[in-house]
């Protein structure tokens, strides 16, 4: 770490009065229910961005519960009187070889700083990891004809019984579904389409069009193939809690969400640095957006084991259209939220030991390119795009529906997939903890409300 290395963070501030609780309460339970009484007074926010803007901070966002802001690492600790180590991840088997993040670590020393009155303002700010992308990307070998692999949209489109309900006239025309993600290279894929493609940054990033990833392009293709018709907005994020709020900004009625933290892990409880973003995902949903979270390649994924979300699992389809879960894939019972069973519902993904199943565009020169412009990877970062198209499918066919009603006519309409097991669980008849419900099916969702 240099002292010029630049770190995204996450401020919350006082109440003044106390008529606000404090999302680090020990008895706090954030819920749709009660998201009022954990908004930061907007007068408060606002002035104590304006003195760390003062201070050397550069401040993106002023939020409803936190604000998003950013300053070379160096700054940081001599705001918060800290010091900055890298830290890692658990799972680090699953994380790519070079994870890692700054933060103060358990026993670093921390203080508000008293400079401009921040003390009487600040109640705590947290350093922001990156966040882990669920592709499950492999080399591949030089021939592309050595296995059985999808296409998109066609394979993925039927597969997921999608086709028949764009025949009839269903494609989520008019639906805006929104996607944080690495980036969303204009594709010549996507123009060939007709696609309605548009893409942003979020604040605290640039060049929305630039992926060197390959993540965001690849991902959003799995979007279309299932809604062809929806106005897809892509937010290149860099501090996710950020990112996610310049999506909610956008209004959109869909969002989905191809990445998350392996952290809800036995014996743990939720860090406070990942409450800001628990609590502006609850806000997206309690303003009637549906969230697809993709549940993990064997992570232990938050943001998908929030209750709230639609946690997108794997299901595996071969070549002789045979259906069994996923091994690549996530599920589990949180322990953050007891009860909670991850997957709600599922999509396509690929199988171990290579995981790469669905080809799909990205920029030249991007670290996911295989060949000319396109990769092959999956994952539930592929899973979760498409099923946030069906998603937006039964919302141009029925706008009123709620996020509740919408995860329930998933689950109630899949296809049942008995065999095979997940990462961690094995499939069987009816609802079960490695597929949850089973492979949405469009054609069954939207006969369902017609």
């Amino acid at each position: 770490m240099t002292a010029e290395t630049t770190v995204n963070f996450e401020v919350v501030v006082n109440a003044e009065d106390g008529t606000s609780r404090s999302m680090f309460a020990p008895d706090a339970v954030p819920a749709i229910g009660n998201l009022d009484q954990y908004r930061a007074n907007r007068e408060r926010s606002i002035l104590a961005a304006r003195r760390l803007a003062n201070n050397g901070v550069t401040i993106n966002d002023v939020g409803d519960f936190s604000i998003s802001a950013a300053c070379p690492a160096g700054k940081f600790e001599q705001l918060f009187s800290t010091k900055l180590t890298e830290q890692y991840m658990p799972d680090r088997e699953r994380l790519p070889e070079n994870y890692r993040f700054l933060a103060a670590g358990p026993d670093a020393p921390w203080r508000v700083p008293e400079i401009d009155d921040l003390s009487e303002l600040i109640e705590n700010a947290y350093t922001q990891a990156d966040p882990v992308f669920f592709a499950g990307e492999r080399p591949l070998p030089p021939l592309w004809t050595d296995k059985f692999r999808l296409r998109v949209p066609v394979d993925v489109a039927q597969i997921m019984e999608a086709s028949t309900v764009h025949r009839r006239g269903f494609t989520a025309k008019g639906v805006r579904v929104a996607m944080p993600d690495s980036g969303f290279y204009h594709h010549p894929f996507f123009q060939k389409q007709g696609y309605n493609f548009l893409s942003v940054t979020a604040p605290d990033e640039l060049d929305h069009t630039a992926d060197s990833s390959g993540h965001g392009t690849g991902e959003a293709a799995n979007l279309f193939a299932t809604a062809p018709g929806a106005n897809f907005v892509g937010i290149k994020m860099g501090n996710p809690t950020l990112a996610f709020k310049t999506a909610v900004a956008l209004r959109p009625q869909v969002m989905t969400n191809s990445w998350g933290y392996p952290l809800d892990h036995p014996g743990t409880s939720m860090p406070n640095w990942l409450k800001p973003l628990h609590l502006v995902v609850l806000d997206a949903v309690a303003r009637g957006i549906v969230v697809c979270f993709s549940a993990g390649n064997g992570h232990l994924a938050f943001p998908a084991s929030m209750p709230e979300v639609i946690a997108v699992g794997g299901v595996h389809v071969d070549k002789n259209l045979s259906y069994e879960a996923s091994n690549y894939a996530s599920s589990f019972r949180s322990t953050w939220f007891p009860g909670r069973k991850v997957p709600d519902i599922c999509g396509l993904v690929g199988m171990q030991p290579s995981a790469d199943y669905i080809v799909l565009p990205v920029q030249k020169g991007a670290a996911l390119e295989k060949q000319k412009g396109w990769g092959a990877f999956s994952g539930t970062s592929a899973a979760s795009p498409m099923v946030a198209g069906v998603c937006a499918l039964l919302k141009q066919a029925d706008p009123t529906l709620t996020p509740d009603e919408i995860k329930t006519l998933l689950q109630y309409t899949a296809t049942d997939v008995a065999k095979g097991h997940s990462q961690y669980d094995s499939a069987g008849p009816g609802p079960d903890l490695a597929t949850g419900y089973g492979l949405v099916n469009a054609a069954r969702a939207i006969e369902a409300i017609l």
